[in-house]
């Protein structure tokens, strides 16, 4: 017994000549072609997810209802809440995904702020995402710290946007011990 199927291409107009949006190249004889296209959000969605640092674009946040944008909002919680790991890659993902370098910059300082020795492989996935995007300056003062990422004393040129660095740019050492001549 021989079973035939048969195909065609469609392309949905409405009645009133506009398209239904339908991509449906090529579908079977008798299967209702699809007339609902995705909305923004999840155009937005899959964006963030092909388009970010890989390995990253799965993870999200529920943003908050407001009415500043959203890297502000996530600067913000990342204050509150700088343990939050979702934060930290949903704020690194959202300004590289804008291409904004000095943001994006503040955000992988928090991160290595944030997890100090922990996270090793957030942090490097991360890092190696913005790599590129903060310029090579940034990049090698960053490479130092990756392995145990940032101290509440450790030197960090001025830093824009980041929310956990303390500002210290230089030495924070006021005292030294001298032991037997030499400095400790």
């Amino acid at each position: 017994m021989t079973t035939t199927a048969s195909f065609s291409i469609t392309g949905s107009v409405a009645g009133d000549g506009t398209s239904t949006g339908s991509r449906d190249i090529v579908r079977r004889a008798g299967v209702a072609a699809a007339t609902v296209d995705r909305t923004a959000d999840e155009r937005a969605q899959w964006r963030a997810e092909h388009l970010a640092i890989p390995g990253t674009g799965h993870i999200h946040f529920t943003a908050l209802p407001s009415d500043d944008n959203l890297g502000d909002q996530l600067a913000r919680r990342v204050a509150g809440d700088p343990l939050d790991a979702r934060l930290h890659v949903s704020r690194v993902n959202h300004h590289v995904l804008h291409g904004d370098r000095d943001r994006a910059y503040g955000a992988i300082v928090d991160v290595f702020y944030a997890f100090g020795s922990e996270a090793f492989g957030l942090r490097h996935r991360l890092f190696n995402g913005v790599r590129r995007l903060i310029g090579g300056d940034r990049a090698t003062m960053l490479d130092h710290y990756l392995d145990a990422g940032l101290q509440p004393d450790s030197p960090v040129p001025w830093c824009p946007g980041s929310m956990l660095s303390p500002g210290a740019t230089g030495s924070t050492t006021i005292v030294r011990r001298i032991v037997g001549g030499a400095v400790r």
